[in-house]
């Protein structure tokens, strides 16, 4: 009954195009909503499936994930490049890998031909995002592109000319009764971008993970780079919540001054100033404010970082005991600061 009160706020009557409609009925518009939503969803339950169960679409996944990675950790960037709603999907990706830390930048097809091509590096890799892969923009390109830059075609058509010339082929292959002018007559992309959409976004969820494998450095790094709006409020809020009872009175260790073991004393009262904690050596700690006059002496109190008791960045501290001093680490190679107790 809710269903058929919503059909009757709809307008019975809307603006007249120059084209009338066959029908401007409530029932008719939602039936053609839900036949473009039922449509989209069979279309990613295809690929689903493609994916799950084709060892040529898997394989060629694989290669094109191995090409981005090498390219990132060689030091080069992953360039997305398309035409018309395809260039969309390139902005959209390459928004998504920056805010994953994953070093992306979009290339438009038309610019590239007027200076934009500098923009390749050698180490690069391209991917080039056609629904046809016949796209004459794309095809133009081909003959001014770096020699031996690696390149990927993310397309609903992997046996095409910019499919079968790529190193690799992102398949967001569809079935003739999933293509737009089978479903609704007009070629209007709908559900050749959502393909292209989605077998986008799941690679840069798997470089992400490829590229920092613990899922909450993942989530630190993702708040890092997204500040703003609600996204970055939620992180701020997550962050307060997980923050450790010592923080506010933790030294952080980028802040404790730090000498070779050979030192004289000029060199640790230099290294003193200003600090409240001085490392000789790497392995004996000192209070700056009780180093005294001779940096022997110190060097006699000194606390051995290897004998002081470590704890968690996330471990409760509040019972520690007056005066007690320990180091805030992750591990024993990785020491975050000094806490001492009130």
């Amino acid at each position: 009954m809710r269903c058929d009160a919503c059909l009757h706020q709809i307008p019975a009557f809307l603006p007249s195009p120059i084209t009338p409609p066959a029908e401007t009925s409530p029932l008719s518009i939602i039936n053609t909503a839900v036949t473009i939503l039922r449509s989209q969803s069979l279309a990613l339950s295809h690929l689903t499936d493609l994916y799950r169960a084709d060892p040529e679409t898997q394989n060629q996944y694989v290669t094109s994930i191995q090409l981005m990675h090498n390219a990132l950790v060689t030091g080069g960037k992953i360039v997305l490049t398309g035409m018309g709603k395809s260039g969309k999907i390139a902005d959209k990706l390459g928004a998504t890998m920056n805010s994953l830390g994953i070093h992306a930048a979009t290339l438009h097809p038309c610019d590239a031909l007027h200076g934009d091509l500098g923009v390749l590096r050698p180490a690069d890799v391209l991917v080039m995002i056609t629904s046809s892969g016949n796209t004459p923009e794309l095809n133009q390109l081909l003959p001014y592109l770096p020699s031996g830059l690696p390149r990927i075609c993310l397309t609903c058509t992997p046996d095409s000319p910019l499919g079968r010339g790529s190193a690799a082929v992102l398949s967001a292959d569809l079935p003739g009764s999933l293509l737009e002018r089978a479903i609704y007559g007009v070629p209007a992309p709908t559900t050749s971008t959502t393909a292209c959409l989605a077998v986008g976004d799941a690679v840069c969820i798997t470089l992400s993970e490829i590229i920092t494998a613990e899922q909450e450095e993942r989530k630190k790094n993702f708040g890092r780079w997204h500040p703003g709006g609600a996204i970055g409020n939620d992180y701020k809020s997550e962050e307060q919540s997980a923050k450790p009872v010592f923080r506010d009175v933790m030294v952080p260790w980028v802040d404790v001054g730090s000498v070779e073991t050979d030192a004289d004393e000029l060199e640790i009262l230099r290294a003193a100033a200003g600090r409240l904690w001085v490392c000789v050596g790497n392995s004996k700690l000192f209070n700056a404010h009780e180093l005294g006059q001779s940096s022997r002496k110190a060097a006699a109190v000194g606390l051995a970082v290897d004998g002081l008791r470590r704890v968690g960045p996330n471990d409760e501290v509040a019972n520690l005991g007056r005066g007690e001093i320990v180091l805030v680490a992750k591990d024993m190679n990785n020491i975050l600061g000094i806490y001492q107790g009130m």
